[in-house]
């Protein structure tokens, strides 16, 4: 075989290229996707004399808000991010790091995408909304950065993780994933309650087909309800703007955007007890599965410590989700939207450890009481076992037909509290 037809894998440098295109490639496919809906919404009635190019480069504003880049609107920085758009370019960004066969073609990716995000930025302005080019550029970077080097790594570092460590993982996810269910069921609830004044404001904003844009917003933002629905059951509640703020313990109303997402804010305050009983409740529920999730051979202060750490892992993966949650849509009135990041994370911490160590008494008590009742059944039968053996009088190296009784191998009598010989003693006295 000559030289010529000898195959060499790739270098790095190659690899690196393979990266640089793969980052572009995936910003032009998030762009395609969130540019779906905005034709449409350019579609309906009332957006006759909009360019179509506008609806394309709304589209790219919604690509570079979800990575937590921001845009300025007449002059005003908005923060807040949608996070359907996040979880979007999160699962996008994990899934082409995967692909990487090597760190290089990664570190093209990384560079590709931010450098893509750089352009897009700064051909998306639509008047005076843009996108600032440097905070998109630095958002896009450390995006998909984390997000795709958590993904990368995220195989290689299960792998050296004790097992011990991997039950605490496992129970801080399902603590997680259930807080995120029951705020999703709450947020839902909520809506369905208000849907009447939802729709009314849907009305308000834009009537009929018109009104799409406004709705697809509110899909787009419909985690961001579900992680305000965590903070509520967790306690700390959440902030909408500066005069509202909504908790399981008060309610302040104050001036509130139009939007129909936003009916669903309680509209009078609960009573305490019953605030205090859902938090409870739902932090029990977690304290269970937690417990249920660990292993329960070990000790218990093992165990006590790790229903400690699933707790903490927890709180910090809420926190984490929280922050990304919160923002600004703009200054005065609309500054600070969502919840405190650090307060949702210690006290999911500090509610699901006491419930966890809760039912891990519940179970030492159901145990010692277990072996009490085990231990006062076995020293009743064996005193009935001896009332048997002893009721006729007569000694006890002849059974009840007269014959010897059996002798254990060493010429001697077999102990009688092995419970063997309890069943023979009594099956020799029943015949």
């Amino acid at each position: 075989m000559s030289s010529a037809d000898q195959q060499y894998p790739p270098g790095w440098l190659t690899r690196f290229r393979h990266g640089v295109v793969s980052g572009i490639g995936l910003l032009l496919i998030a762009l395609g996707c969130c540019a779906v809906p905005t034709f449409v919404a350019w579609l309906m009635p009332g957006a006759d004399t909009t360019p179509a190019l506008s609806a394309l480069k709304a589209a790219a504003l919604v690509v570079l808000t979800g990575a937590h880049g921001g845009v300025v609107l007449a002059g005003t920085q908005v923060t807040l991010a949608p996070l359907l758009v996040t979880g979007l370019l999160g699962w996008l960004v994990a899934s082409h790091a995967r692909r990487q066969d090597s760190w290089s073609g990664f570190t093209g990716l990384v560079l590709g995408y931010a450098a893509a995000s750089a352009v897009l930025a700064g051909w998306s302005r639509l008047g005076s909304t843009h996108a600032p080019v440097l905070r998109s550029t630095v958002a896009a970077l450390l995006f998909v950065l984390a997000v795709g080097g958590a993904a990368r790594s995220a195989e290689y570092l299960w792998s050296r993780v004790a097992q011990r460590w991997q039950h605490v993982c496992r129970a801080a996810g399902l603590v997680t994933a259930g807080y995120l269910a029951a705020g999703s069921l709450l947020s839902a609830g909520m809506l369905l309650a208000h849907f009447s004044d939802a729709m009314a404001l849907q009305r308000q904003l834009a009537p009929g087909a018109a009104g799409l844009p406004v709705a697809l917003l509110g899909i787009a933002a419909a985690p961001n309800a579900v992680l305000a629905g965590v903070s509520y059951l967790t306690g700390p509640g959440f902030d909408v703007g500066t005069h509202t703020s909504v908790s399981a313990f008060s309610v302040s109303s104050g001036r509130l955007p139009v939007f129909p997402l936003l009916a669903g804010l309680p509209h009078h305050q609960p009573a305490a007890w019953a605030g205090s009983l859902v938090i409870v409740g739902v932090a029990l529920l977690a304290g269970w599965a937690v417990l249920r999730t660990l292993p329960a051979t070990q000790s218990w202060p093992h165990r006590l410590a790790d229903c400690a750490a699933a707790a903490g892992i927890a709180g910090v993966l809420l926190a984490v989700l929280t922050g990304l949650a919160a923002g600004d849509l703009g200054s005065g009135a609309l500054r600070g939207i969502g919840a405190a990041w650090w307060a949702v994370g210690v006290a999911t911490t500090l509610l699901v450890l006491p419930a966890a160590g809760l039912w891990l008494g519940v179970q030492l008590l159901r145990a010692r009481f277990a072996e009490q009742v085990v231990t006062g059944l076995y020293a009743l039968a064996s005193e009935f076992s001896a009332d048997e053996s002893s009721g006729d009088g007569e000694p006890s190296e002849l059974s009840g037909d007269g014959e010897p009784s059996e002798l254990s191998g060493d010429g001697e009598e077999p102990d009688s509290d092995e419970p063997g010989v309890k069943v023979a003693a009594r099956a020799r006295n029943a015949s």
